[in-house]
This record gives C-alpha cells, structure tokens and sequence, in this order.
C-alpha cells in the first residue's frame, strides 16, 4: 500500500461519514441511507398486479418533463432538458441528492473524454462497446448499450466544465483500457454544481417527496402522483430511482434471496413498480455490484467496515482470495480463481447464485494468509491482476483470534480438527467427498471440474480445519424493467408506451448478468443514459 490517496483511487473508494457503508471498485459506491423520508405509498406486489391506487392531487405543477430521481440518470437528464429550454421538474424521496448513490459512487467509466486525451489514452466508443457488449453475451439490447455509452464521454465532460474534478484511474483489472473516471469530491460537494446549475437554467426539484404512481390516461402519460398531495403534471416522464436494494420483497423475487444492502436503501423498487403499474414489462437481467471488499455473514449488523476500509471482522475477506468454495450441499459450484479475479461482477453474482458460500480452508492455508498474504502465498501469480492489493482484506494476528472467536460466536465460522465435524455443523453433505477431490486437483496441479489455474489450487490437509459462512452483499442493483433502443418503456407486446422512459438502473435492458467487468459501468451507464434520454426529449 503506496499510501492512503494511492489505496482509496485503487478501489475508487470515497470517504462518505457517520451514515457511510463503503465504497465500490467498479460502480457505485454509496452511502448508507435507511429513513430520512416517509414514503406511504403502498407496497405494490412485484409484478404489480393488483395496480396502485390513484389519488388526486390537492394542488398541481405543470412542466414539460417530470424526472423521477435525482441520482446520476436524473441529475444529467435534467441537466441537459433545462439548458435546452424544457420546464422541467425533478421528484426526489430524500431531502437533498446527497444521499443518492450517484452522490458517493467511486466514478463512472466512459469513453473519448477530455482526461482520456490529456493523458494520451482515450477509449473509443467502438472499443467500450464491443467490450461490453462481447461481455454481455448479446444479452443486452446492443443499440442502446452503444447509445448509452456514447453519451458517457458527454456527461464526464460536462461534470468536468462544472468544477466537478476526477482523475483517470489505471486498468486495475486487465481489461485493456482505462474507462475508469474517478471523481474527487463526494456527498453535497459533488452534486451541488449538478444541482445549481439545474435550477440556474430554470430547472426545478421537489425534495424529501416520494413519487407514488404515473398518471395515465388512454394509454398516455400525463405525469406523476406524489406522496404530498401534489400531481407533477407532464407530457413525459423519466424515471430513475436508483434499483431495489432496500426492497427486499423485490429481491426475493428476482433473486431467490435476500441482499445485505451496503448501499442506499431508499432505492426500494418504487420506480420500477410505478413503470410496470403503468403497463410496462420486466426485462431479464437482473446483477449486483457485489461486495469487492469481501463478505458479510448472516450475523452482520450496520457497516461492515472500519473507518480505513478494512473489514470490521478480517474474516470476511477469505471471499476474494479464490480458496475452496462451496454450496450449501458442500459442493464447489465455481471456478474460485474468477472471483479474485473479478470480485464485485463474478463474485457477486456467484454468492447470490449460491445463496450462502463456504469458504473450507486448512492451518497451512490459514497461517500462511494471516503472515506473509495471500498473494505470496500464491506464488504472486502475474495473471491476478487485482492481486497485490488484495492483502489489505487479510487477517492480522493482532486482530485473527479475537475475530475468529467472534465469528465462531456469532455462528459463521467454525475451527475444528476434522472436515467432519465442519460438515455437520452447517449440514453440509457433500463436503468430505468435495474436499478430498479438490485434494487430488491440487496434487495434480489441474483443476479437473473447473479448470481453475495451479497457482490457486491449495490443498486443505493439515488440521485444524477452518469454515466460514457468507451471504450475499451488495452496494446496488443493475435491472429492472424493459426498454427500447430509445429508453422508452416497453409494455407487454413490446410496443413502447407513450410519454414513459426509464433510465439509469431502473431499466434492465443496457446491464448485463453479471455485472461487467470493467470498473465504473454501473453509474457510467447511467449518466450516459441521463444524457441520451435528454436528446431524445428533444434537449
């Protein structure tokens, strides 16, 4: 570790306070945010079927579009329609867009922006797009994919205009190319010029009021319901509330599981009810911005981070090292190395997948990560990229005893002379079997299920045995409903809806499952999005 500057640009961390609850490598990185503003609007089932009730407004405001959401998406779209002359509005549940995800993010990636060329090393939209989108599978709807990316340099050129600075962060994971704009300043400092100029151009926002329903009337919008008896009049309607990670009912259904929320929880799902209670359809893909700092167990209660980073428990970091893993029959169910590799798109996903992790290791192993590191005891395996700085989430043996006795105590780890008796007490069936096959791989020096590379096959052999339970965390949410190329919202025979469009994370039709690999995409998306909807309102 270089120094703290150097260590916070590596992991695009950002500083964020009493409410914080961390940072992310390659997305967002938000603050902690559980109350603030009463929302009453009623729960609407996820599929929103039973529709939500229409209330009429006891007052009125007439505007030519109504922002949903004053995060990345929605700031930039505001932005752009009110320099363009556009009356617009912008309806946000917290008291300032400071508590927005966007507010504490790492930074966004982008292509063809003024720091790529100062520093000789601009990113072309063919080079971002065909990564991302060869990423994707095809599983993304590639026209907007490629639409939304190039708006990204726009919006990271405009911020910059605006005294909002950044720096161009390095490859940090290999990709080959440095997308990755990490923005300085966090919280009211970094949205203040986004909002200032905003309202400078005519704009206006509606604080610390929850958007409820969209105003429909013959299959058109006519604007937005709010929670405080004011109808926000429009023609068109942009909705942008930031995902699902405070929804837990919406987590159960898309994700089989519940999520710790290491970011804001204010995104509950409401935009993306309100846009499929107005006729609009789920998309597919549904990611997360997994925790790259490590993991949470089922016993974790507020912020598992220290004031430096680091994990409150130093056991939470085994995740990111690539050892032994396994489900909850006890069998390996991934190729380990991937989420060292890439630990906040693969190993988020693969934690949600599993729904809890195992992570089985022996003294050798143990030992060896609380002293030298993980990456020595690897060999320093040139192909992990990421590895170097993967030590900072070790144990200590200042701090490994009494962390592990923790952790034993709050019945997520266990310390034990036999794979046996790990087994039983997590009612893992299959675990002797898996280990003794994974022994063999790593005798072998091949991975034979998986094909995981040698430098990560170690041995679990030498008692006493180790075991530690995860569950899923998350900073945020990628998915939601379906778009076209446009962002129009789609109903359920895929005909656009009239006057409805959805950007940033609330639309699931631009983000893959998992998460892409190269930093920033989730909230870079995003502001691309923010300025694409903006054209096609006509700013």
């Amino acid at each position: 570790m270089k120094n703290t500057m150097d260590r916070r640009s590596f992991l695009g961390l950002t500083a964020v306070g009493a409410l914080a609850a961390g940072a992310g490598l390659a997305g967002c990185s938000p603050q902690q945010q559980t109350a603030a503003v009463a929302d009453d609007t009623p729960a609407a089932e996820s599929g929103a079927s039973s529709g939500i009730a229409r209330k009429e407004g006891s007052s009125t405001k007439e505007c030519d579009v109504a922002i949903v959401g004053a995060g990345a998406a929605g700031l930039l779209a505001a932005l752009k329609l009110s320099e363009a002359g556009k009356s617009v509005v912008v309806i946000e549940k917290a008291p300032s867009a400071a508590m927005s995800n966007f507010s504490m993010c790492g930074g966004p990636t982008a292509c063809e922006t003024k720091l790529q060329e100062q520093e000789g090393a601009t990113v072309t939209l063919d080079t971002m797009f065909n990564y991302m989108y060869d990423f994707s599978r095809s599983g993304v709807n590639g026209a907007l994919l490629r639409n939304a990316l190039a708006n990204t340099g726009e919006a990271v050129n405009t911020m910059l205009d605006l005294g909002i600075e950044m720096e161009l962060m390095e490859d940090t994971y290999g990709v080959g190319f440095r997308g990755r704009h990490y923005i300085l300043s966090e919280g009211e400092e970094r949205v203040a010029p986004l909002v200032e100029a905003i309202e400078a151009a005519g704009g206006e926002f509606v604080f610390s009021t929850a958007a409820e329903k969209i105003i429909m009337e013959n299959g058109e919008v006519k604007g937005v319901q709010t929670d405080k008896g004011v109808d926000v009049m429009a023609p068109s309607v942009v909705v942008c509330t930031g995902g699902f990670l405070g929804g837990e009912e919406m987590q159960l259904d898309r994700f089989n599981t519940k999520v710790f929320a290491l970011g804001n929880t204010l995104s509950d799902g409401t935009g993306i009810n309100m846009v499929l209670d107005a006729g609009g359809a789920w998309d597919r893909n549904f990611s997360v911005l997994g925790n790259e700092c490590g993991a949470v167990s089922a016993a974790t209660e507020g912020s598992p981070f220290n004031p430096d980073w680091t994990n409150v428990n130093e056991h939470y970091g085994y995740w990111l090292f690539g050892g032994l893993y396994t489900d909850t029959a006890g069998e390996r169910f991934i190729n380990e190395e991937k989420i060292a590799q890439y630990p906040l798109a693969i190993g988020g996903e693969a934690i949600i997948r599993a729904g809890k992790a195992y992570v089985i290791m022996d003294s050798d192993y143990y030992e060896a990560v609380k002293g030298d590191g993980i990456y020595a005891y690897l060999g320093q395996p040139e192909s992990w990229i990421a590895g170097p700085e993967a030590d900072y989430y070790k144990t200590t043996p200042e701090n490994a005893d009494a962390h592990l006795q923790q952790a034993i105590d709050e019945g997520w780890a266990l310390k034990a002379d036999s794979i046996a008796e790990l087994a039983e007490k997590f009612s893992l069936g299959a675990l002797e079997e898996t280990v003794e096959k994974y022994n063999g791989f790593c005798e072998a020096g091949a991975d034979g299920d998986f094909g995981k590379s040698a430098p990560f096959l170690k041995p679990v052999k030498t008692a006493p045995f180790y075991i530690f339970e995860y569950v899923p965390s998350a900073w945020g949410t990628n998915g939601g409903v379906k778009v076209d190329s446009h962002l129009r919202a789609m109903d359920k025979n895929n005909n656009p809806i009239p006057g409805l469009y959805v950007a940033g994370v609330d639309q699931g039709s631009v983000y893959s499952m998992p998460y892409y690999t190269n930093e920033g995409a989730s909230v870079g998306l995003a502001l691309g999005t923010g300025v694409y909807v903006a054209k096609e309102l006509g700013a």
